[in-house]
């Protein structure tokens, strides 16, 4: 559990925003030339990303997508089933819940026709967090929370379970 919580915190690390130089950002700190993601092009897509970044089509729920943009900045959770030990060294599952990137930049949108089938959201990853969105995709199920305008801090985080709620 250590070792993992390690791996966490370490990819949050990896996410910092002053890894992006800022001549390759906006004012507002999203990547250069936003506006021609919007036609989904791939030519227009390539345009977005930065040098040493990747794009990143990552499912989620459409339910997550109404409200996001692009040029937003989000955190990305994942939930999945962990083996934990008791405290008689019993191993149980447990679903747990891990924000394991922080203060990623939305690159485009993919909206599906209802809420309740599954879209697509673009982001803006280095190539160690392109890894664990792969990743995450594989092992559970994937959140978007997004970020108030100026958020960019990063936070260590605390995996959630349902165990530690009702403590």
């Amino acid at each position: 559990m250590k070792k993992l919580k390690l791996a966490i915190v370490c990819a949050a690390v990896l996410a910092a925003p002053e890894a992006l130089r800022a001549s390759e950002l906006s004012a507002a700190g999203t990547p250069a030339q936003p506006a021609a993601v919007s036609t989904g092009t791939p030519a227009a897509l390539t345009s977005a990303l930065v040098k040493g970044y990747r794009g990143t089509s990552l499912p989620v729920g459409g339910d997550q997508l109404l409200y996001l943009k692009k040029g937003d900045r989000v955190d990305v959770l994942v939930t999945f089933d962990a083996k934990m030990e008791d405290k008689d060294k019993k191993e149980r599952k447990e679903k747990i819940t891990s924000t394991f990137l922080q203060n990623i930049v939305v690159i485009n949108v993919r909206r599906p026709e209802k809420v309740d089938e599954t879209g697509a959201v673009e982001l803006l990853l280095n190539p160690v967090e392109a890894q664990y969105a792969a990743l995450a995709i594989s092992q559970g199920s994937i959140n978007i929370v997004v970020r108030a305008p100026g958020d960019v801090e990063l936070h260590p985080m605390e995996m959630a379970s349902f165990r530690k709620l009702i403590q």
